[in-house]
């Protein structure tokens, strides 16, 4: 018989989110939409406010029946709760992965995303979710940065923003006074009347257990190619669970600007993926294991989106090459963790609903070949065939002098 998956799942999770079609047929002068109208905002009803988010896994964990277990992992620099969501433990034989969202502010969907997929994974009766509960363990951080998913500008109205809301304070880590802060605490933020607050997905390294101390002034304010220092509690957060949990893989999830497939096609991608974001440091060398586990799950998801044939799904590409040790990404990756990035493309509220399902579709696939060892048919070697990214773009319908 053969199994249902989690891809037929997906259409019966109450999700109501409707799958508008991005135009491929001829490439356009200007960029496919959906776009936004001059004058128009996202319209955030829809997405989760921080003090609806404890409140909705706790509904998930009552209707679980102890499948998933809900702490709190640490707070914020502005004091809110950074959750854990946990699916079994690791060790007996289940595989570890930990999936983590909204490590910048103002990248809302991969909380909607994890949510659905824990309501699946907590209340499915679908014998393929109980397999797959019985052979991994699944954390889930379901929004890493509270302050910047809560930031509100002086009218009270919510303007989530990429950055915590944390000012720098040298003497916590005994340092001089005058040491500059880490380059990831972007300067326009420290002048009069700003909110200052770091880049948390800059923070991080692979020492996990690294923190400043007196006579580290020289080391700042780095630079970013090289990791960062924990100086967030976010950071140390995400790092800690890490530790505990030390996963097979990693799945972090954010939102770029749009972009063209190439310089000749017009049409938008809407996913861009990678497996490999630090060719490794002297002292924490990349295990190719580790690396190639990543290129099979980014291909893994590039074939199974493309495979759904005339869909939105097809516009999907790869990142660029970067080095970064000091993302949560490069970190974990330098640990032992195979690794996938989910950058979704910006939102609008036209296609919030073809962001989410993307993306839950594409984690609902990993899960299940993770589960049931298909990722080992995947070829590594393949990753490279996924196409880089086309150039970026701006929305046609604002001038660019504005």
């Amino acid at each position: 018989m053969r199994r249902r998956t989690f891809l037929a799942g997906s259409a019966g999770l109450g999700i109501g989110l409707s799958l508008p079609r991005l135009a491929y047929a001829d490439p356009q002068s200007i960029p496919n939409g959906p776009w936004l109208n001059p004058g128009q905002t996202v319209q955030k009803a829809a997405l989760t406010e921080n003090v609806d988010l404890g409140p909705k896994l706790e509904q998930i964990t009552a209707r679980s029946k102890g499948r998933m277990e809900l702490e709190v992992a640490g707070h914020s620099a502005g004091g809110w709760p950074i959750h854990l969501a946990r699916f079994g433990a690791p060790g007996g034989g289940k595989l570890p992965i930990l999936i983590q969202t909204q490590i910048h502010g103002g990248e809302p969907l991969g909380t909607e995303v994890v949510l659905h997929l824990m309501q699946m994974l907590a209340t499915s009766g679908s014998p393929t979710v109980r397999e797959v509960l019985d052979r991994l363990a699944i954390w889930f951080i379901p929004r890493l940065n509270m302050d910047g998913g809560d930031f509100r500008n002086e009218d009270g109205f919510l303007v989530q923003r990429r950055q915590n809301t944390q000012p720098w304070t040298p003497g916590e880590w005994g340092l001089d006074a005058a040491t500059p802060a880490p380059w990831y605490l972007p300067r326009n933020l420290l002048q009069p009347g700003r909110t200052p607050g770091y880049d948390v997905n800059r923070d991080f390294s692979p020492d996990l257990d690294f923190r400043l101390q007196p006579g580290d002034e020289a080391l700042l304010p780095s630079e970013s190619e090289l990791p960062g220092f924990y100086v967030t509690p976010e950071a140390r957060t995400s790092a800690a669970i890490f530790k505990r949990m030390r996963p097979k893989f990693f799945i972090d999830h954010h939102h770029r600007g749009s972009n063209t497939q190439t310089e000749t096609d017009n049409n938008l991608t809407t996913l861009q993926v990678v497996g490999i974001v630090t060719e490794g440091l002297p002292e924490f060398p990349l295990d190719p294991a580790a690396r190639d586990l990543g290129f099979q799950a980014n291909v893994l998801v590039w074939d199974t989106l493309r495979s759904m044939g005339n869909s939105p799904f097809g516009g999907i590409t790869r990142y660029p090459d970067v080095e970064l040790p000091g993302t949560a990404l490069g970190s974990y990756a330098l640990n032992g963790a195979g690794i996938m990035l989910y950058e979704v493309r910006s939102v609008a509220q036209k296609s919030m609903g073809m962001l989410v399902r993307q993306s839950l579709i594409g984690m609902g696939a990993t899960l299940e070949a993770f589960a049931f060892n298909t990722i080992d048919s995947v070829d590594p070697t393949r990753y490279y065939d996924i196409p880089p990214a086309g150039p970026s773009i701006g929305n046609p319908r604002f001038d660019d002098d504005l």
